[in-house]
């Protein structure tokens, strides 16, 4: 195929989408909205410069996305913390999604249709959407929130509540289920699903990571987490587990794993393009045609599912003991209808409570109520500023690292004994998996990953953080921390140097407190040497503070002459190439 050919289709593309998120994102609504709008345009329903047709092979790859999005969700969530959230998932998320299908009934036989239509329409409804919501959330940076906590639970719920709605359809519509199982039998291949991510996670995998670290293979370490992902989908379908559902729960399984920063951060660029592309496809399959012919209908099925949505989420957060201002931040932000509803619109028709028609104006509100979520979360948070701020506490549990340890070997350790022993809030972050291994044996707050990666300067939160103290090694690798790290205007930089030369680098890059510890440590060994041999400490002191000016002023001379006759040399290389 000739190049010429998709390249000019393909900048028109990237550019299209590139100026819709970036228009939508400065106007306050977000770069999710920019990607749905992007899809539209370019989508083949619309006479747009670019038609995408085959839009059910876009949204199978974009999917992949949203099973990667839940994956990152799950490492955030250790087992005992989903447990903590177990009254919460019964009583808004189970209650949410049944209370909602109950309404949702009596409308359409108000209406004149069967009630089970309108209850399938309710349960179709029930479900929010995990990947709008939680991007949005992580966008805004409310996802450590009260309220955040709270909304994951309740998609959690959600997710769960999909395995039996998908039995539940067909029933409705006097149809055997297409599953034959038994419940027994079904109930036997979730807990066989549940055996088998378990031995993925906590015994297959881990042993592939620390092989394919010992080899020092980068790939073999992304290419071990991404096979145990895909087969984790595999036995989910295979057991007819949502695969949303089955990624948490691998993720969830490893995020007390040593190797937790880093998988995210494996994951997180395809993620991040996967999760834009399945927005588009989203965008791509609104037909604005059938928007205008049953433009009516729509608007009213719309409106009732937002209507209804918040009403009833807004009510059972707040029977469920949740204040006021989470309440109401968790009805505004879980109003919409959620990809899973695609899924079950689908089963609806096939088993025909839904023709054709329906399913396409279901999915137009499906698709509508995604792009008003930004709008909806910006008028929650509005609301409950203006009349409830500071009525039911702060919002927010921020708890920052004071102190940033890079490099765990015996000086590293010895610091991060320091800021245990002294109360002060500490992380400390390694690339070295043994040296991690040490420190964790003896408490410390130890994390395996690679602080040159912008991911993990984020969960390091540097950002907030007082001083950072770097204890490694590679010279060059020292030089590329403390480079990065006086960026951060906010940090005090302490660092081991390992010579005179490292340390007068460091501080012309910055590093406030940059010391040789082999000098440092033998002055104070030969301190007490001579005071062994009768010198006294006023002597003592004297000498060693005019010795220590003496070396300094003599390293670091030599440090400008080598510098100098570094400068020469290139300006000689560059001389001799032009």
């Amino acid at each position: 195929m000739d190049i010429n050919s998709y390249l000019l289709p393909a900048i028109i593309a990237l550019s299209i989408i590139t100026v819709s998120s970036v228009f939508f994102s400065r106007i306050g609504v977000g770069t999710i909205v920019g990607f749905i709008v992007a899809g539209i345009i370019l989508g083949p329903n619309t006479p747009g410069p670019i038609a995408t047709t085959n839009i059910e092979t876009l949204q199978s790859i974009a999917d992949f996305g949203v099973v990667l999005f839940l994956f990152t969700l799950g490492l955030e969530m250790k087992p005992q913390q989903l447990w903590s959230m177990k009254k919460t998932i019964l009583v808004q998320g189970f209650g949410q999604v049944i209370l909602t299908a109950v309404i949702f009934s009596a409308i359409g036989t108000f209406i004149g249709l069967a009630w089970e239509v309108g209850f399938v329409i309710g349960i179709i409804f029930s479900q929010s959407s995990t990947a709008v919501v939680m991007s949005l959330l992580q966008e805004r940076k409310q996802l450590s929130t009260p309220h955040g906590n709270n909304i994951f639970a309740n998609l959690m719920a959600q997710d769960i509540s999909v395995v039996p709605i998908m039995a539940l359809i067909p029933i409705l519509a006097h149809q055997h289920s297409a599953n034959e199982h038994s419940a027994l039998d079904t109930a036997m291949m979730v807990i066989s699903l549940m055996v088998c991510v378990f031995i993925l996670a906590r015994y297959i995998l881990p042993f592939c990571l620390k092989v394919s670290i010992s080899s020092r293979n980068k790939s073999a370490f992304s290419l071990s987490l991404f096979v145990v992902i895909l087969l984790t989908l595999w036995l989910s379908s295979v057991a007819g587990v949502s695969q949303t559902l089955g990624a948490f729960i691998l993720g969830m399984l490893l995020s007390t794993s040593d190797f937790r920063l880093m998988l995210e951060e494996v994951v997180s660029p395809l993620k991040q393009a996967l999760m834009a592309l399945f927005f588009l496809s989203v965008g791509m399959a609104i037909n604005p045609a059938v928007f205008f012919s049953d433009f009516g209908s729509i608007l009213f099925w719309l409106a009732a599912a937002v209507i209804v949505k918040t009403s009833v989420f807004i009510l059972l957060a707040f029977v469920d003991g949740k204040g006021l201002s989470v309440s109401i931040k968790t009805g505004f932000n879980l109003s919409q209808v959620g990809e899973l509803a695609f899924v079950l619109l689908g089963i609806a028709t096939a088993a025909g409570i839904l023709d054709s028609h329906n399913a396409a104006v279901g999915f137009i509100i499906i698709s509508i109520s995604m792009i008003m979520t930004p709008l909806m979360n910006k008028q929650g948070d509005w609301i409950v500023k203006k009349y409830l701020a500071g009525k039911d506490g702060p919002d927010e549990h921020v708890f920052p690292n004071k102190l940033v340890i890079l490099g765990l070997d015996e000086v590293g350790r010895l610091i991060a004994l320091l800021a245990d022993r002294s109360g002060i809030p500490y992380a400390a972050y390694d690339i070295d998996y043994e040296c991690v291994q040490k420190a964790k044996k003896i408490g410390l707050n130890a994390h395996f990953g690679d602080i040159l990666n912008s991911g993990i300067q984020q969960k390091s939160q540097l950002k907030t953080a007082d001083a950072a103290f770097i204890s490694v090694t590679s010279s060059d690798r020292l030089k590329r921390i403390a480079l990065m790290l006086s960026h951060y205007n906010n940090l005090d930089i302490y660092a081991r140097a390992n010579s005179r030369t490292d340390e007068f680098h460091l501080r012309e890059q910055g590093v406030q407190y940059a010391s040789s510890i082999y000098i440092e440590s033998t002055f104070l060994r030969g301190s007490e040497l001579l005071r062994n041999f009768g010198v006294s400490e006023k002597d003592t002191m004297s000498l060693i503070d005019k010795l220590k000016q003496e070396i300094f002023e003599q390293d670091y001379h030599q440090f400008e002459q080598q510098k100098l006759s570094t400068d020469d040399t290139d300006s000689s290389q560059s001389k001799s190439k032009i």
